[in-house]
Parts: C-alpha cells; sequence; structure tokens
C-alpha cells in the first residue's frame, strides 16, 4: 500500500511522478497494490483494475494560501484505517516526511503493526526565508522525528538525504538510499545540430523553495551580457503574479515566458540551451535528471544530492542557494563558452543512462519491502 498527498492525475510535483512509476513497475511484478491520496483536483474517488486500486480522499489544496505545496483532510485519518483494513497490505509505503499522508501512517503504524517504510524526497533546506527554515526546522525536530521513529525503514533519494534522516531521527530505523530514475526513452537530446537559440528554462512548482525569485532577479545581469537570451518558466504554484510584477519591476517582461503546465517538457527541453533549478530544498530533483537525461548542461544549487549527479564543471554548474549574482554569472559562463557547455550536456546524457533508471529504483525499493517482510 502506497501513500501520497498527490497522485495522477494531480501534476506539479516530483513525488506523484515517482510513485506512479513504482506503482507502474510493481504491477509488472505481480504485485497488487493500493494507493491512498488525496483528492485535490477532479478524478475518482475510487479505480481499480485488476492489480490496483486508488482511494482518493476529498481534501482541501492551500497551496495558493500558503505558498508551498500543502493539502489537507479532515477525513483522512478514518478512511486511512478503513482502507488499511480492508486491503490488509503486507507493507505500507509513505512518500515525503512533510505530507499528511505520511503523518497519518506514523501514527497508525502501531495500531495495525504493518511494516512502514517511509521515503525522504527532500534534504536540508539551505536557503529560502529565515521564516521558511524555522519552520521547516521546527516541523522536522517534532513530526519529522516522530514519522523517522516509527517508520521500519526509511528510503532516501540520495546519500545526502540520508546523512538528514540519521540527524532527525538517530539510528532510530534502517536507512537505504535509492535515488531516482528517469525514462531516458522520453527525455533524449535534440537529433539534428543543436544550434539552438539562447533559451534558459527553468521547470517546477512556482513557490519559494524551487527558487523562481532568484532566477528572476539573476535575469537582468544575463541580459546585460547576452540581450539576446529568453528564459521560459514552466509550471504554476502561487508565486506566478509576483514572479510577473517583478519582471515587469525589472523591466524583463518580454523576456520571461511564463508557460504555465506542460504536457509537452521533453520537446521544451530539447528546445532549450541551458536547465536552472535554484532550489533552497531538493532530494534528488527528477527535472534535474531529466534535463541531463536531454543532453542539456545545468545550473543547479548545491543542495540535498544534486552534487550526487551533478559534479561542478563537468555535467553543469553548482552554485550557492539564494544567491542570484552568482547564478547570474553561472548562467553567463554558459553562454559565454557554448561548446564547453555542449560537452557537459553529452557527458550528463552519459551519466544518466548508465546511472539512473527507473526499473533499478523498483528493483531496489522491492528490495527493501522483502527485507522488511522477512524480518516478521
Amino acid at each position: 500500500m502506497l501513500l501520497t498527498d498527490y497522485f495522477p492525475p494531480h501534476v506539479g510535483g516530483g513525488v506523484e511522478r515517482v510513485v506512479s512509476e513504482l506503482v507502474d513497475g510493481l504491477g509488472q511484478r505481480g504485485h497488487t497494490i493500493g494507493v491512498l491520496t488525496l483528492q485535490t483536483c477532479p478524478a475518482p474517488a475510487t479505480e481499480t483494475n485488476e492489480s490496483l486500486t486508488i482511494r482518493r480522499v476529498p481534501a482541501v489544496d492551500l497551496t495558493q494560501r500558503l505558498g508551498l505545496q500543502q493539502a489537507v483532510s479532515v477525513r483522512l485519518l478514518g478512511a486511512t484505517a478503513r482502507f488499511i483494513r480492508g486491503f490488509q497490505p503486507d507493507m505500507v509505503h509513505a512518500h515525503n516526511l512533510f505530507f499528511r499522508t505520511t503523518e497519518v501512517a506514523a501514527f497508525l503504524r502501531m495500531k495495525f503493526r504493518v511494516p512502514l517504510v517511509t521515503t525522504m524526497h527532500v534534504g536540508q533546506s539551505e536557503g529560502g526565508s529565515r521564516l521558511f527554515r524555522t519552520l521547516v526546522k521546527a516541523y522536522e525536530s517534532t513530526m519529522g522525528r516522530f514519522i523517522v521513529r516509527r517508520s521500519d525503514h526509511i528510503i532516501a533519494v540520495a546519500q545526502a538525504v540520508a546523512e538528514h534522516a540519521h540527524r532527525i531521527g538517530g539510528n532510530s530505523a534502517s536507512v537505504t538510499v535509492v535515488p531516482n530514475g528517469v525514462d531516458t526513452g522520453l527525455f533524449y537530446p535534440k537529433q539534428d545540430d543543436r544550434h539552438i537559440g539562447q533559451v534558459v528554462l527553468f521547470v517546477g512548482r512556482l513557490v519559494s523553495n524551487k527558487g523562481p525569485e532568484v532566477l528572476i532577479r539573476a535575469v537582468p545581469k544575463v541580459l546585460s551580457r547576452h540581450p539576446h537570451t529568453r528564459f521560459v518558466l514552466v509550471g504554476d504554484g502561487p508565486l506566478r503574479d509576483r514572479l510577473k510584477q517583478m519582471a515587469c519591476n525589472l523591466g524583463i517582461r518580454n523576456e520571461v515566458q511564463f508557460l504555465g503546465i506542460r504536457h509537452d517538457v521533453p520537446q521544451l527541453m530539447r528546445d532549450a540551451a541551458i536547465f536552472v533549478r535554484p532550489s533552497s530544498l531538493e532530494g534528488m530533483s527528477l527535472t534535474v535528471l531529466e534535463a541531463m537525461a536531454t543532453g542539456l548542461p545545468v545550473v543547479a544549487t548545491l543542495v540535498g544530492g544534486t552534487s550526487e549527479v551533478l559534479r561542478d564543471g563537468v555535467h553543469g554548474y553548482l552554485v550557492p542557494a539564494g544567491d542570484s549574482q552568482v547564478l547570474a554569472d553561472a548562467l553567463i559562463k554558459m553562454l559565454d563558452e557554448r561548446s564547453l557547455a555542449e560537452e557537459m550536456g553529452r557527458r550528463g546524457r552519459e551519466l544518466v543512462v548508465s546511472n539512473y533508471k527507473w526499473d533499478a529504483v523498483v528493483n531496489k525499493t522491492e528490495s527493501v519491502y522483502f527485507e522488511e517482510v522477512s524480518r516478521r
């Protein structure tokens, strides 16, 4: 049984895509799967086929109001208990330390005595506002610690996340690193000679911890050196109107495009020259992996497990979180040295093809399941 606050057809974040890939892979291996999630967009309350049951609990999505991804449901605790009782899983797998479904899974762990695996998708916060960092730290030292200590096993998407799990909960649970994967058949480089325009691409939710404000502040400096550069932001979120106003105030509104949620991200990546990910909080970014698979050089922040997949000066550049000037300098350097940037993109593609496949993710996750079930 897998729990996640967000699941397709909801779009906008990486966790639901990871869970969706796990559901597909585990189903192909003959497992019977139940997914409990929040009903954050129009979708049936229940879907069932031979090997999969999806239960969506009515919820209120507070993302627009709070400025970060959050949803709540007063029915969640009871609905989860009923689903566990009826589905009778051998294993419960919760996703994301900050999700309400994970909190409920931890509360119900002792009642049902079913092994609980929790995947931590993000590591330590390295930037953002002082208020944001304070709230994250307060949550991790209370509810986060409770979740980690109630979990029989923690899956961390990067070594940096595994180390963060130990800081939160000590050695109270086994921790296994299972990096995210990427579909290299969907994300592949442009087939002809690149010779593309100077498009800098951002893909992600328009929330503070993804760093879109940092990117907007970096744009004027980049344009002063490369005035024909365009900046394309794909995704939606509570900061959209504020970011548009920032672009207008800085006099760069014509050079910055806001495309909203798109379903042609692989093609948009193939049409770009550089991918940028200025996050203050990450685990192992799916979009960084996808951009690398597409052959894009990447400028990303030195947070979470990003440095474990992207080597500075080899596949792109790593910059401090929250520093728009250093971010601008890295983008300018890539635009100055296009042949070097393209070589970085080729190296990134080779790395991802060799090391980051969804089959490997499913295999390692399944091994954790078997390990915990065998202990029982």
